[in-house]
């Protein structure tokens, strides 16, 4: 039997570095689009919260307030997308939903994974109060 002594160090290095490091690629390559998916929930909750609860000027109020919160998250402003209620005017009686669509473009993801852009999205649903009295 030939001596093998000190080979199998060096197999388990080689092995790891092609098992480990991959996947350590991979997983750091995929973090942005959780986190553009996590700023777009937080973003649509908030501007649909403010949209009901403007007196005036909503719409322009939840813009306003997902641009900031873009900003907070070093997110450029112009990747990301506001919709409200479908694409149309949100008509806010007593007891109606407010919908909001947030979608955020997420740009090349990574070096080592040349897919290109992803966009991601979320939509939140916010009440009016029914017994509120609005000015």
């Amino acid at each position: 039997m030939p001596e093998e002594r000190g080979a199998s160090p060096l197999e388990l290095a080689l092995g790891l570095m092609l098992i480990v490091v991959p996947v350590a690629v991979v997983a750091l390559s995929v973090a942005p689009v959780f986190e553009h998916q996590n700023f777009a929930r937080r973003a649509a909750a908030e501007a649909a919260r403010t949209l009901v609860l403007a007196s005036t000027e909503g719409h322009l109020e939840a813009r306003n307030l997902v641009t900031a919160l873009a900003e907070g998250h070093n997110i450029d402003p112009a990747l990301v997308e506001v919709n409200f209620c479908g694409g149309s005017f949100c008509g806010l009686e007593r007891g109606s939903v407010a919908l909001v669509e947030v979608i955020v473009t997420v740009p090349e993801v990574s070096a080592f994974l040349p897919i290109g852009d992803m966009s991601v999205r979320a939509v939140h649903g916010e009440q009016v109060d029914p017994y509120r009295s609005r000015p």
